[in-house]
C-alpha cells in the first residue's frame, strides 16, 4: 500500500513537470508581430489628439514591449520579429521606400547588428511613419488616398504569407476605424458582404463574406475602431468579431479607439495573455 502511494505521489510530480516544461514551452515561442495600418480618411477624423498620434503611440508601445522582452543574454538567440506594414502596397513611392525600415527580423541579423537594430528600432519606426503619414494625408487631399483591403488580405491568404510563421506567437494588430471597403472587391451574399459602411450596418442581419478557415494560428487584435455613432459601434464590432471567428481565429481583440494610455491597457493585456 505503502509503495502504491509513493508511486502514485512520483507520477503526479512527473506529470506536473511536464505540464510546466509544455506552458514554459508555450511562452517562449518567439515573436512574430504585424502591424497592419488603414492609410484611409481616418486618419482626418477629427479628434483629440488626432488619429496619427493614437497610431505612433501605439507602435511605441509595441517597440518598447518588443525591446523588453529581446533584449539581454536572450538576444543572441532570439528569432523575434516585428514589423508594420499596408496592403495593398501603395502608390506613393515614398511610402513604399520608408515601409521598407519598418521592420526588426532578428532571425536575420547577426552580432552586434542584432542590439543595433533593436536601440533604434523606435525612433525610426516614429521618424518613417511620421512621414507616411503626412504623405498619405497629401494623397488624400488630392483624393487619392493609399486606402487599405483588409477583408481581401484575409480572403485572398495574404495574411498567411505576410503574417504567419511556424512555431512563432503569431499576433496581427490592424489599426483601423472598422469601416472596410474597396471597390474593386465589392461583393454581396444575400446579408452578407465584402465590406463594412454605415449602409450596410443598417441591416439588422449584416455580416461580412467568410471565404477561408484555418486561421486558428493567428491572433488578430483590432485596435482604433470609431464608429460614426453608438448605434453603428453596437454592430459594428460584433461584424468584426463573427467574421474573424468564422475564420477561425481563437484569439480576438475589436476595441474602439480611446486615449493612448487606455488603449495601452488593452495592449498590454492581450501581449501578456
Amino acid at each position: 500500500m505503502k509503495k502504491n502511494f509513493i508511486f502514485l505521489i512520483l507520477v503526479c510530480v512527473l506529470v506536473s513537470c511536464g505540464s510546466r516544461e509544455t506552458s514554459q514551452e508555450v511562452t517562449q515561442l518567439p515573436l512574430n508581430i504585424s502591424v497592419f495600418i488603414d492609410l484611409s480618411d481616418r486618419l482626418v477624423r477629427e479628434m483629440e489628439p488626432n488619429q496619427m498620434s493614437r497610431d505612433t503611440a501605439i507602435i511605441g508601445y509595441l517597440a518598447d514591449y518588443f525591446k523588453s522582452v529581446t533584449l539581454g543574454p536572450q538576444i543572441l538567440s532570439s528569432k523575434n520579429n516585428i514589423k508594420v506594414f499596408f496592403y495593398p502596397t501603395p502608390q506613393n513611392s515614398d511610402i513604399v521606400t520608408l515601409a521598407q525600415g519598418l521592420c526588426v527580423d532578428l532571425s536575420t541579423l547577426q552580432g552586434s547588428d542584432r542590439k543595433k537594430a533593436i536601440l533604434s528600432m523606435k525612433r525610426n519606426f516614429q521618424n518613417n511613419l511620421t512621414q507616411i503619414y503626412s504623405k498619405a494625408i497629401d494623397d488624400g487631399n488630392n483624393h487619392k488616398w493609399p486606402g487599405c483591403d483588409i477583408w481581401d488580405f484575409f480572403s485572398s491568404k495574404k495574411v498567411d504569407v505576410q503574417c504567419i510563421r511556424k512555431d512563432y506567437r503569431n499576433i496581427l494588430i490592424i489599426l483601423t476605424d472598422g469601416y472596410l471597403y474597396e471597390g474593386s472587391n465589392k461583393m454581396q451574399d444575400n446579408h452578407a458582404y465584402s465590406y463594412v459602411l454605415p449602409q450596410t450596418l443598417k441591416d439588422p442581419e449584416s455580416s461580412l463574406i467568410v471565404k477561408r478557415q484555418g486561421l486558428d494560428d493567428l491572433e488578430v487584435r483590432i485596435l482604433e475602431v470609431n464608429p460614426y455613432n453608438k448605434q453603428e459601434g453596437y454592430k459594428l464590432v460584433p461584424v468584426l468579431e463573427n467574421w474573424l471567428k468564422g475564420m477561425g481565429v481563437q484569439k480576438i481583440t475589436v476595441s474602439e479607439t480611446d486615449l493612448p494610455t487606455n488603449t495601452q491597457t488593452i495592449i498590454k493585456s492581450f501581449l501578456e495573455d
